[in-house]
This record gives C-alpha cells, sequence and structure tokens, in this order.
C-alpha cells in the first residue's frame, strides 16, 4: 500500500534531510574555495546517492515515553506479526502502527494499524500474506509510530528484519557484498558467488551511468529447476502457461528479482547476464516508469556481461536482413523477433555511449525522469535530430543504407503500475 499522506516522522525526517544536504553543500563549497575537491556536474534531474541507513528514534510533544519489548515475526509466505509494549506519561495510547519499507529510499511503504492485546499489554500489529505480491528474504525495515490521548507521538527508531523463508531454510543459502543480498535454493553456491562478483565487477559502470549507486541494497533471489514449486509461490502465480514459462519478475517496491534458472541455465550467464539486466531495471524505477518497450530492455541489456553474440555483429545482419528496422519506429520485444528490442536496442545505448561518453547516459534518464520523452531526451543531449542520430547508429553498425520510412508506433497509455520484467523470456511464453 502507498501512504495518501505523510506523518509527522516524514517530515521530521524531509527536515531533517534537507538540513544535512545544506550543510554538506556548505562544505563542499568551502572545500571548493580551498581548492581541495573538484566538481561534478550534474543535469538537474535525479540524482542517486549510497544506500540509506535506518533512522534513529523520534519524539514529539511533552511525553515521557516507556518503551519496552518490541519483536517481529516474518514467515513466509503466512505473512508477519509486529508487537510493542509503551506508555505515555500524558494519558493512554490512542493509535499505533507500524510502518514499513522493504527497500528504503524508494518511497515505497506499507502501513498496518495496530490493536491493544489486554491479556499481553502489548500493541499487535499482523499483516497476512493474502497477496502474491512480496517474495521471501526481502528486507523489512521497520518502525512504530505511537499517539496518545493529547497528540504527543512516540516514533521507534527503525529495525531490519527479514522475511524468512523458514520452512525451508535448510535448502537456502546466502551471501552479501555492499552491492547486493543474494539467497539462491536447489543451486550450486557459485550461482550466489558470481552474482557476487558480476555486482562487484559492474559497480562502477553502474554509478557513472546513473550518477550513483541504488538507495538500497537490492535482493536478488534465486531458485533452481527442482524448487518450481516454491519460485511459483514466491511468485505468486502459476509460471507456466501453453509452452513457455515465466523465468522471473523484478519489482522496486520490494528492491529486487526473482529468478528461475532451467536446467541449461549456467551461474555465469544467470550472475553476468540476466542479475545485471534486471538490476538496471531497478535504476531505471528509480528515474521514472516507463512503458515496456525495446528503450526499456535495450537498456537494461546494455549492463549485462553475459552474451550468446556480438550484438553488434548481429545487429548489422538484422539490419541488412531486408526487414524494416528503425528503433524510431519501436523494435519488438515480443514474439518471434522478440531480440531486436534486447540486442538491437542495447546497441543504440552502446552507440551513445561510445560516441558522447558515458555520462550521456545519466543525463538521458534525467531529462526522462523530468517527463522528457525518452527520444526527445537523446535528441536534447546529443544535439542532432533523432532522424540524424539512427543514421549515424546504422553508419555506426556498419549499414549505409538509410532507416526505413515509418510512421512512429503509438505510444502506450502510461501505467504507474507497469515495471520492467524478465531478461529474455521465451518466445510465446
Amino acid at each position: 500500500m502507498r501512504l495518501g499522506e505523510r506523518s509527522v516522522y516524514d517530515l521530521c525526517r524531509e527536515n531533517i534531510h534537507r538540513a544535512l544536504v545544506g550543510l554538506l553543500m556548505l562544505v563542499v563549497a568551502m572545500l571548493l574555495l580551498s581548492g581541495q575537491v573538484g566538481v561534478v556536474t550534474q543535469g538537474g534531474g535525479q540524482t542517486l546517492a549510497e544506500p540509506v541507513a535506518p533512522l534513529p528514534a523520534m519524539v514529539q510533544g511533552n511525553a515521557a515515553w516507556t518503551i519496552g519489548e518490541s519483536t517481529f515475526e516474518g514467515k513466509f509466505p503466512e505473512g508477519m506479526r509486529f508487537t510493542i509494549a509503551a506508555s505515555s506519561s500524558a494519558g493512554r495510547i490512542t493509535s499505533a502502527r507500524v510502518v514499513w519499507s522493504h527497500a528504503p529510499g524508494n518511497n515505497t511503504q506499507r502501513s498496518r494499524g495496530a490493536s491493544f492485546d489486554e491479556v499481553s499489554g502489548l500493541w499487535v500489529a499482523v499483516w497476512p500474506h493474502d497477496r502474491g505480491d512480496v517474495p521471501p528474504w526481502v528486507l523489512v525495515r521497520y518502525r512504530w509510530e505511537l499517539t496518545d490521548a493529547l497528540g504527543n507521538r512516540y516514533i521507534s527508531a527503525e529495525r531490519d528484519e527479514v522475511y524468512a523463508d523458514s520452512d525451508n531454510a535448510a535448502r537456502w543459502h546466502s551471501a552479501e557484498s555492499e552491492d547486493v543480498v543474494v539467497y539462491w535454493i536447489d543451486l550450486p553456491d557459485e550461482f550466489g558467488q558470481q552474482t557476487i562478483q558480476a555486482m562487484a565487477e559492474r559497480r562502477e559502470f553502474f554509478r557513472q551511468a546513473w550518477g550513483g549507486s541504488l538507495p538500497y541494497r537490492p535482493r536478488v533471489i534465486l531458485y533452481g529447476p527442482t524448487a518450481l514449486p516454491e519460485y511459483e509461490q514466491a511468485l505468486g502465480r502459476p509460471a507456466r502457461a501453453g509452452a513457455g514459462i515465466t523465468t522471473g519478475t523484478t519489482s522496486e517496491d520490494w528492491g529486487g528479482t526473482i529468478q528461475y534458472a532451467r536446467l541449461a541455465d549456467s551461474a555465469y550467464g544467470m550472475s553476468f547476464g540476466t542479475v545485471l539486466h534486471e538490476i538496471a531495471h531497478l535504476y531505471q524505477g528509480e528515474f521514472a516508469h516507463l512503458p515496456v518497450d525495446w528503450f526499456v530492455e535495450g537498456n537494461a541489456e546494455f549492463f549485462s556481461l553475459a552474451r550468446d553474440t556480438d550484438y553488434r555483429v548481429w545487429g548489422r545482419q538484422r539490419l541488412l536482413s531486408g526487414d524494416p528496422l528503425s528503433f524510431a519506429h519501436g523494435f519488438s520485444i515480443r514474439g518471434r523477433t522478440f531480440r531486436d528490442g534486447y540486442q538491437l536496442g542495447a546497441t543504440v545505448f552502446e552507440y551513445l555511449v561510445d560516441t558522447y561518453g558515458l555520462d550521456a547516459h545519466r543525463r538521458v534518464w534525467e531529462l526522462i525522469g523530468r517527463n522528457v520523452p525518452a527520444l526527445q531526451a537523446i535528441e536534447q543531449v546529443t544535439g542532432v535530430t533523432i532522424a540524424q542520430f539512427e543514421r549515424d547508429w546504422r553508419a555506426w553498425m556498419g549499414v549505409d543504407t538509410p532507416p526505413p520510412t515509418l510512421a512512429p508506433s503509438p505510444t502506450p497509455p502510461f501505467d504507474i503500475y507497469s515495471l520492467p520484467t524478465p531478461t529474455f523470456v521465451a518466445p510465446g511464453s
């Protein structure tokens, strides 16, 4: 649930943030005057920072609060239970709720009102897992918000817990680094180890391309071929449909990706290919929610390292195949020609970066974050029209014929719930 109004706590957080930003700017200005630091210019759009840390407790009003034990019980797929013992010197507590996020810093929160249990003397909030949109092993960063009869408020320190799949705990393995937290079930350990390695190798590239890091450490949750029932339970729906299978999903709401590894999938392909692609989708979500098309998928594939072919060579063959291919018109991301959107799309961003620098990628997405249409953003950053940019891209690909003249494809209606999803889902699945 997305909260429709900001609490006093949220307003205080905002004011603290502004004060810290102001102090930081003052310090940077002083250092600039002393010549101790250089200048990094931003395009004025979204700017990413390092992962945010839990906030301390906060009190609003004049009451003295007595806070006892606070507990968390999370068991996938049953739900979560929060308790706290608390009292106010100013009178009885009239309302209590728990607020939590699975991806701190992305402004997506859930909350649950609490009731007072006369027997235990505890405030209790229960979140039943009645919707299949939260997989196991996600982070639960939560706080209590309590209000007494006179309007005094107490906001507890934020705590980090994990929504665990305890029934299968013996089968799960995990590892973490400064870049990622990864869990895997019924898979060799190399799947986890190579995910850590892939994220480390791509760390600086992500930071430079996006202007910073995600405000949280993404969760990567991997399922082996024999864990299909557990995977479908985490997916919240059947994975098998027709001749294909849904191989994964990614969500900035809970800050990560779940992926199903088939028998033919290698640890390298999963970690250096699929995972890097899906992490790029999380970065995209920090800037804007775009309809899922070639621009979104091609951009994500631009960040992958595990490729079964040279995209530039393959793309040149596709452009010379006789099919009327133009990215201004739109590449396919489904059906028989689904690779056009992924692989040809990736070469568009490779050309952009090769010609205009990696900083151009960030500036394009900053403009998109300010509601500039994607192709117009490319024009503003490069200083050339899209028609000229496409001709230059085709020449860079080794094709000297002009792009076909086609009517632009209609833009899908904006959908705030549309988030990028899996990598290279088999055609027809």
